[in-house]
């Protein structure tokens, strides 16, 4: 769905955000509205949200790395679900504690995703790579071609 329902959970939907649907200041209308209903545990919004079309690349690669990390639950592993996070819980109700880390996930990969939006938009990333030089990447296979005579050397080397 690219465009904005009439309603959210039978709530109507503003019109500022119904031009801005898949932003992440909608997702968060979304995610509240939801806590409205007395549901503690909202659905992932973080794959609802597009990215800016002025990401750079590189760094539109890492906010999609960082928006398909997914939570396991049959390990139950904490973020960012390295080995070494066993399921640990106290109380009785492993599903709560499965929901409560899936949202755990949801709102750390959204941080990291809004993360790298402000630092490639910021203009000051060197690991921003501009979509121009971008097509003209030496391939590897190009390098390994080129042979130890075609390197000029610095005048005082020869």
């Amino acid at each position: 769905m690219t465009t904005a329902p009439d309603t959210y959970l039978g709530q109507p939907v503003p019109e500022r955000l119904k031009t801005q649907w898949r932003t992440w200041e909608a997702a968060a209308w979304r995610q509240q509205q939801y806590r409205n209903t007395n549901r503690s545990y909202p659905p992932d919004e973080r794959f609802n949200v597009r990215p800016p079309a002025e990401l750079c690349p590189e760094h539109r690669r890492l906010w999609i790395d960082h928006r398909n990390l997914r939570f396991n639950e049959e390990t139950g592993n904490r973020w960012p679900g390295y080995d070494g996070s066993p399921f640990e819980y106290h109380g009785v109700n492993m599903d709560e504690l499965r929901e409560w880390r899936r949202c755990e996930w949801d709102e750390k990969a959204s941080e990291q995703m809004r993360l790298i939006e402000r630092v490639c938009l910021s203009g000051w990333s060197p690991q921003c790579t501009p979509v121009e030089e971008t097509a003209e990447v030496v391939s590897l296979a190009a390098v390994k071609q080129r042979s130890v005579e075609d390197v000029e050397l610095p005048a005082e080397a020869s």
